[in-house]
């Protein structure tokens, strides 16, 4: 690297280098966490609920009642005049995303795109960011361990909170295909489970793996004659057993369930604190800048019976 590339490098990065500590005002934490979420490929379909407080209560799936009864002169006041939903709790668990960044990769990057620097830097921690988000929101697990002889050691990305996979198992609606391999009418017998009341959201969709996004795929492309109850476009299942599919990407291996979109609730508050260095010894020696990000958030299914899962070795 010659003197001028040096010194165009150093020009280049010099912003990023600059010290921050900034908790984030509200409307710019949310608005930083929508544009995060947004970068994950399930997360922003299921409406994600802000909140200036870490614990409370969000209501839980509004689900139909019968209400009307036949009105007359004799008709009195029963008290049911107002129709509110039943609340769950939340508490949000504060988490930390930390990268260092190469100063070469910054200044490669932006010099083969002529991006902003900071809006390069910005952008490449809400995507990894937005993964990580995803992935533990839905496999988070308090009871993970890592191998460490005895089997104790909590694993530092799952143990944060229970996701939503952890929450929808305590369903009693559900599919064990042990070692089978899945089958299609495996799905469509599948959604019999899920209770009928349930039945007229509009937003019921499958939750599955690539993997099994995959096999269905096979079994949908091996078929002589299409039938209705598997929809296949572009290579990829769009529909099954009359209900969209949703590939989760990272969503653990032998799991798959049918349940409303809206029934799963990532819970944020309107606190993001986003601070970055390029100060002391190691930051010299690995010539990068570290950049941390603390966040606050949980994850909720907000009716357990609405859910209908599967659980498979092949899943």
């Amino acid at each position: 690297m010659d003197n001028k590339t040096i010194l165009t490098k150093e020009s280049t990065v010099a912003t990023i280098k600059k010290n921050l500590d900034i908790p984030m005002a509200v409307s710019d934490a949310e608005a930083f966490l929508v544009d995060t979420i947004n970068t994950a490929s399930t997360l922003s379909k299921l409406a994600p609920i802000y909140r200036d407080v870490a614990a409370g209560n969000i209501d839980t799936l509004s689900v139909g009642r019968r209400k009307i009864r036949q009105a007359g002169k004799d008709d009195t006041a029963t008290g049911t005049g107002s129709i509110a939903n039943g609340q769950i709790p939340y508490a949000v668990r504060k988490v930390k995303w930390d990268e260092w960044l190469q100063n070469d990769d910054v200044f490669y990057s932006i010099q083969s795109r002529g991006d902003n620097v900071e809006e390069k830097v910005i952008a490449m921690i809400q995507q990894q960011f937005g993964v990580d988000l995803q992935d533990l929101i839905f496999n988070g697990d308090t009871a993970a361990t890592v191998p460490d002889g005895a089997g104790t050691k909590p694993d530092p990305f799952l143990s944060i909170l229970d996701g939503f996979v952890k929450k929808m198992k305590v369903s009693t609606n559900k599919t064990a295909l042990a070692t089978a391999e899945p089958t299609i009418l495996d799905f469509v017998n599948h959604i019999q489970l899920l209770p009928e009341r349930y039945k007229s959201f509009s937003d019921i969709a499958w939750f599955i793996t690539q993997k099994t996004n995959d096999k269905l795929v096979a079994l949908v492309a091996n078929r002589q004659t299409g039938f209705g109850d598997a929809v296949l476009q572009e290579g990829k299942i769009t529909r099954l057993a009359g209900y969209p599919v949703e590939v989760v990407a990272e969503l653990q291996s032998g799991f798959a369930a049918l349940t409303p979109r809206s029934n799963l609730k990532p819970v944020f508050t309107r606190q993001l604190r986003y601070i970055r260095t390029a100060d002391g010894a190691t930051a010299a020696a690995k010539d990068a800048t570290y950049h941390v990000l603390y966040a606050y958030l949980d994850a909720i299914v907000r009716e357990v019976d609405a859910v209908a899962w599967m659980s498979g070795d092949k899943l």
